[in-house]
């Protein structure tokens, strides 16, 4: 008895030991001695390697009022500096900013079109994960204007954190669907490993003009655009729009909305997103529907005496939100209409984003290979497979299954009224 009471009076000093030595800082710089760095831009320089940006935070003004913050002023300054490597670029702005660069709070990073285009950018990626200071987590992405001039337009309506700002315009994918949702670590990942390609969000300078109206109005789908070409104007001048498609480190294409959408559903990555298509009835009006990926994609590869074979299958499910038609998709008559009409639609979109991808990019950036990689034992047998010319030949074939789970609030849609003696009944 004597003896455990002696045993545990022991592990509680050693507790205590450990508490006490182990309390305190784990860095060697007090927080008001680091200049933390919000979002990089990199691009290519004049006089040096590189151009790099660092939207950099103003603590007394991006905490806020009563929070020991000023509250009002610029919240962030972006600093560029040309030098010929990431991290000599730090030590470099160290020597006038005064406290110490630190990329704890990075949120992303963005890369010019010029860099992405000539491989500069897969070089630079696998250098950023060995940074001790670096996110695996941070978003990134591809600007079709120079990464400085993306930061210094960075002047969020609702936020007063820029980088704040550009974590939920990138974590937007959830509920939009119109760019991909690839991380820092994702991309150095595929850039590695054989039998999946790599792609990153888009993102441009709004121009912000809104032609005049004419008279005339054309159906156009919502995800039919890429960053910098939407019709828009108000709120922050960047638009996040598409994905840049890379191949052995390069990028060589992009795709739109609606492609990238297509994409997540291949990757799993899919969540929800608001569909405006042509009413199957009546075409000349519009369906409004909500529609969410049931489970994950079913992907099988085979090799036959054909060729490579690859069946995938796609289940989704949605809301109606609106008929212009007033069509009531609710009947059994119509409901399995307006199934089948969806099912054929993203059917076609995924055939005719399998096909980009094979002939004109060339790059398996839909995750095939990973799935093939079953039909061999080693790493020599995969290398002699040679998987990006087998995806090229492939016979790609998808079904979709769709089900709509709901079609709105009200209990039966009527007509508008024409006056007179009619009697309508609104549905509750």
């Amino acid at each position: 008895m004597l003896r455990d009471s002696r045993q545990r009076l022991a592990t509680a000093l050693l507790i205590m030991f450990m508490i006490l030595f182990s309390a305190g800082c784990g860095s060697n710089y007090e927080p008001d001695e680091l200049s933390y760095v919000l979002l990089i831009g990199i691009d290519h320089g004049a006089q040096n390697l590189l151009r790099i940006s660092y939207l950099i935070a103003v603590p007394k003004n991006i905490s806020g009022p009563g929070q020991g913050g000023g509250g009002g002023g610029q919240t962030a300054s972006v600093v560029t500096i040309e030098s010929p490597s990431i991290y000599a670029s730090m030590n470099m702005v160290n020597s006038f900013v005064g406290r110490k660069i630190s990329l704890m709070h990075n949120k992303g990073i963005i890369f010019s079109e010029a860099m992405a285009k000539d491989g500069s950018m897969g070089v630079i990626v696998p250098g950023l994960t060995q940074f001790r200071e670096t996110r695996g987590t941070a978003f990134i992405a591809v600007s079709r204007q120079k990464p400085e001039e993306i930061l210094t337009r960075m002047k969020p309506l609702l936020e007063t954190n820029p980088a704040k700002y550009f974590e939920l315009l990138a974590g937007n994918q959830s509920f939009t669907g119109y760019i991909p949702s690839e991380k820092l670590q994702n991309f150095y990942n595929e850039l590695k490993v054989g039998g999946i390609n790599p792609v990153s969000i888009l993102i441009a300078i709004s121009d912000e003009k809104l032609p005049p109206y004419n008279g005339q109005s054309n159906y156009r789908s919502e995800g039919d655009y890429v960053a910098g070409e939407m019709v828009e104007k108000g709120g922050v001048a960047l638009e996040a729009m598409g994905a840049a498609v890379f191949r052995e480190g390069k990028m060589v294409g992009i795709l739109n909305g609606n492609e990238t959408s297509i994409y997540s559903m291949f990757r799993g990555q899919y969540r929800r997103r608001i569909y405006t298509i042509k009413d199957p009835l009546k075409p000349g009006n519009l369906v409004i529907m909500e529609v969410n990926q049931a489970a994950n994609p079913r992907i099988k590869v085979f090799l036959t005496e054909e060729g490579t074979v690859i069946e995938a299958r796609f289940l989704l499910e949605g809301n109606v939100l609106g008929v212009n038609s007033l069509i009531d998709y609710s009947l059994p008559p119509y409901r399995p209409v307006l199934e089948k009409a969806f099912e054929e639609y993203i059917e076609q979109e995924a055939r005719n984003l399998v096909e980009k991808t094979q002939h004109e990019y060339r790059s398996d950036i839909l995750g095939f290979g990973n799935k093939a990689r079953h039909l061999v034992l080693t790493q020599k047998d995969w290398e002699q497979l040679n998987w990006p010319v087998l995806y090229e030949n492939a016979q790609v074939s998808v079904e979709v299954k769709y089900k709509i789970r709901r079609t709105g609030t009200l209990l039966r849609l009527m007509p508008i009224s024409k006056g007179g003696s009619e009697n309508t009944q609104q549905g509750e």
